[in-house]
């Protein structure tokens, strides 16, 4: 079964009934106001046009309004795979379960397009030893500033994000939650990969003691639009590769 999927309208239809009888929770994603929300939220109902889905909470911090015709990222787990599609907010209501008091929602058209994400894509693959994988990045994500940049060496990558190993005399201060602009060079065997991602940590590299650190990202926007959705693929195939290189040492390891 490949990496990614692309799913039929009846396959969509399955997903979509197995996420809202199993109360799955779904990851939402969007852009608003220059800023990135990685939000929870919850699919309430469906029918043949329509998804209504729980408006998302801040998570204790202000969330500018969402309003018609926003672009939205959502996923959620389903079995060992990830489900991840994009639509736009048609309208903002209050609806009434089945069970239970009205509840604030957004109305989004079912999705005529979903993919289907092997999970063990988003595990975290080390960096094989006789690889070398730069990482270039700077602030305000793609579209921002590349005069000033910085570089140093991915560690370990998945979908989900990667991290980059550098002097920690040349790395910046950056604050959890910033936004930057990556581009990743694997190789010859694979495209590039130019995405946003944000900020997550800042760790001492416990296996060195002359000043490397570990900087740690997560990807943004990667099931928001058909170019996301390449970008996807892309560090997809980098994970499955190195996974495989992996499963060879292991074999001949154990040989």
């Amino acid at each position: 079964m490949p990496l990614i999927q692309e799913l039929n309208r009846a396959q969509i239809d399955k997903c979509l009934t197995e996420a809202i009888c199993r109360h799955v929770p779904v990851s939402l994603t969007c852009y608003i106001g220059g800023a990135w929300y990685n939000l929870r939220t919850g699919i309430i109902k469906q029918s043949s046009e329509w998804l209504w889905i729980t408006y998302p909470n801040g998570n204790g911090s202000p969330l500018p309004e969402m309003t018609k015709g926003m672009v939205l990222g959502l996923a959620f787990k389903l079995g060992h795979h990830k489900h991840i599609f994009s639509t736009r907010i048609e309208a903002d209501c209050r609806i009434q379960p089945e069970e239970g008091q009205k509840v604030h929602a957004v109305c989004v058209p079912t999705p005529a397009k979903m993919q289907r994400v092997q999970r063990r894509a988003y595990y975290r693959v080390e960096v094989p030893r006789n690889r070398s994988v730069l990482a270039s990045f700077w602030l305000g994500g793609q579209e921002g500033d590349k005069s000033l940049k910085w570089e140093g060496w991915v560690t370990n990558i998945s979908a989900g994000g990667f991290q980059v190993r550098m002097s920690s005399r040349a790395a910046p201060q950056l604050s959890a939650g910033d936004i930057v602009g990556v581009r990743i060079e694997v190789g010859q065997e694979f495209e590039s990969v130019l995405a946003d991602a944000q900020f997550r940590n800042f760790l001492n590299d416990p296996a060195s003691d002359d000043g490397v650190v570990r900087l740690g990202f997560q990807f943004l926007g990667l099931n928001e639009s058909p170019r996301g959705r390449r970008t996807l693929y892309r560090v997809g195939r980098i994970v499955r590769g190195f996974q495989r290189v992996q499963s060879r040492r292991r074999a001949g390891g154990a040989a």
